[in-house]
């Protein structure tokens, strides 16, 4: 009798897992396909992102720093904590921001009032002390610069003192002033009433001011700006939007009607029933 073992075929079938020729041939198609495919849409998505990156960008400004206190201790200080680690560009955008939103957005974070046309932007730390933590000029070409005192640079809380005069000098860069018409206690009060309502602590008083109270037409004409900006927070208080109704009514040339028409009715008649110890709400 024949051994079992030569009866076995010398080739053996293919098992039932073997991908057949054909079927491999396919295989290595759909591979190659997906993988190219992936590689398109990878291209795709890059460029839709560079798109929205660059539209986002176009809706915004370009920003400069520059630091003229050189080699004082302030001008090394700038350099470390604020040049080096772009915590100088942070801050002026998270101020712009706030200032913005203040001025032109409404409920929802929707435009409700155009903007004011802003393409660049200078932070500079002067040279020598100013006599204001901030001073803002105006370049043309819609490019405006935040000069900040080289003495913010001195106090306990450096921080603090940035954050402050720069939030200060973007509600003076995105504020109107109808067309250098308006009067400058009403729009130094608008940048206290910003500034309050961002969590910065008023700036000092001025010596000669007084708190408003029934001083007729005028009463938001007082010289302390903290006393105008929580005249300007009761008029808000009343006639939501009223902020950024003035803010445009500042667009074009001043007119001592522009406070009626942003409140609604005549602002004497909240002079009068004005009560100076209200606060404003952060």
């Amino acid at each position: 009798m024949e051994s079992n073992e030569l009866l076995q075929p010398l080739l053996l079938p293919p098992s039932g897992n073997t991908i057949p020729p054909a079927a491999a041939t396919t295989f290595k198609l759909i591979s190659s396909n997906s993988s190219i495919l992936f590689r398109l849409l990878s291209v795709c998505l890059i460029g839709i992102i560079s798109l929205w990156a660059t539209s986002e960008a176009s809706k915004g400004f370009s920003l400069t720093i520059i630091n003229e206190a050189g080699e004082t201790a302030a001008g090394r200080k700038f350099d470390l904590f604020y040049v080096s680690n772009d915590k100088a560009t942070r801050i002026v955008l998270k101020a712009s921001r706030f200032v913005e939103r203040v001025l032109y957005y409404g409920p929802g974070n929707s435009n409700t009032h155009p903007k004011k046309d802003v393409n660049h932007v200078i932070l500079r730390l002067a040279g020598r002390n100013l006599a204001n933590m901030a001073v803002v000029s105006h370049g043309g070409k819609n490019e405006f610069a935040i000069n900040i005192s080289p003495s913010v640079m001195q106090g306990e809380n450096v921080d603090y003192a940035v954050a402050s005069a720069v939030q200060r000098g973007m509600a003076l860069i995105w504020l109107w002033d109808g067309e250098h018409s308006a009067p400058p206690a009403l729009l130094e009060g608008m940048v206290e009433y910003i500034s309050i309502l961002a969590g910065f602590a008023p700036a000092p008083a001025m010596a000669n001011y007084s708190f408003l109270s029934g001083s007729g037409q005028l009463c938001w004409m007082n010289k302390d700006p903290k006393a105008v900006a929580h005249f300007l927070n009761y008029c808000e208080a009343e006639n939501k939007g009223f902020i950024q109704r003035l803010n445009q009514a500042m667009k074009h040339q001043w007119n001592e009607g522009a406070l009626d028409a942003a409140l609604g009715f005549p602002v004497e008649d909240l002079c009068a029933s004005y009560n100076p110890s209200s606060k404003i709400s952060m």
